[in-house]
């Protein structure tokens, strides 16, 4: 799918012109460290933080020397992924982190924990696909009947979390491709599924560290750039009022689909169904790491 973007800062592709950025030049400046650690911990925590504040009062003046040592090329043999309960300490700590905020998960999930090694570096998950998205519908043809759209969309995954603290080059390409194979894999042994697709909604922006977040990873792994959200206006898709800026957010949307795979057109959900949902939690019980395997699996790979 060939989409036409009108911004002039951005190429065909949606992503940043490089001639974008803001011109700088090298100046040696000296900053009493608890205010550098002030404003990284901000930048961290907010996503952009130290960027707004930074870049506005030091334009072009301080360059920002990274002493921190680039880590060799990911070695796809270390990655692993464990399937969680979303109430898992170490998910909820890494959701905690993630610059959109938590307004909890309605629907089918998975959710996991990333492992490089023995050491825990991440989490990434799926739940039910958003309903509407009309970029999104065009390219996986749903139709536009709302009882098969509802049907349909069981066999879609929305990536809802994907957030790393390694920053070894290829990882996070890895890491999705990895997981989509074993998500594809435990959905249908839980909701008896075939998958036939992912989506995934990026808010782009200038990150604190001066990158930029817009789905470079997504399309290392071939996922499609299929469009762009409006954006919410002061309420949500459900009519509620809210101020969070980054609902207001647009967000670019990229999907991909599985080769051979067709959109579910039969499945129901276990909402109102005690008795499913009793059946659906034994099953992912079964299907959960245990904590003390975990811990062993950890120790022996460190």
């Amino acid at each position: 799918m060939n989409i036409q973007f009108e911004d002039k800062n951005r190429d065909n592709k949606g992503r940043f012109l490089e001639g974008d950025k803001p011109p700088s030049k090298p100046v040696l400046v000296y900053l009493p460290q608890p205010i550098i650690d002030s404003l990284d911990d901000y930048g961290m925590k907010n996503g952009t933080g130290r960027g707004k504040s930074i870049q506005r009062l030091l334009q072009g003046v301080l360059e920002p020397i990274d002493e921190t040592p680039i880590p060799n090329t990911a070695d796809k043999n270390k990655v692993r992924l464990e399937l969680i309960k979303n109430s898992n300490p170490l998910y909820v700590e890494y959701r905690k982190k993630h610059y959109i905020p938590n307004r909890g998960t309605v629907g089918q999930q998975l959710q996991y924990l990333v492992f490089y090694g023995g050491e825990i570096v991440g989490v990434i998950g799926g739940a039910s696909a958003v309903y509407k998205s009309e970029d999104r519908d065009s390219f996986f043809g749903l139709s536009d009947e709302k009882y098969l759209k509802t049907r349909q969309l069981n066999s879609l995954v929305n990536n809802n979390i994907f957030k790393l603290d390694y920053p070894a080059p290829n990882l996070a390409t890895i890491v999705l491709k990895m997981w989509r194979k074993q998500i594809a894999k435990d959905w249908k042994t839980l909701y008896g599924v075939d998958v036939c697709g992912f989506e995934t909604f990026v808010i782009e922006e200038r990150l604190w560290n001066g990158q930029t977040r817009n789905g470079g990873c997504y399309r290392a792994d071939n996922w499609e750039l299929v469009g762009i959200t409006k954006g919410y206006g002061k309420t949500n898709t459900r009519g509620r009022k809210h101020n969070n800026k980054l609902l207001q957010s647009k967000k670019l949307i990229y999907c991909q689909k599985i080769k051979g795979k067709k959109l579910c057109t039969e499945y129901e959900t276990s909402w109102g169904d005690n008795k499913k949902i009793r059946e659906l939690m034994k099953k992912r019980n079964e299907m959960l790491s245990d904590p003390l395997d975990l811990l062993i699996k950890s120790i022996r790979e460190s």
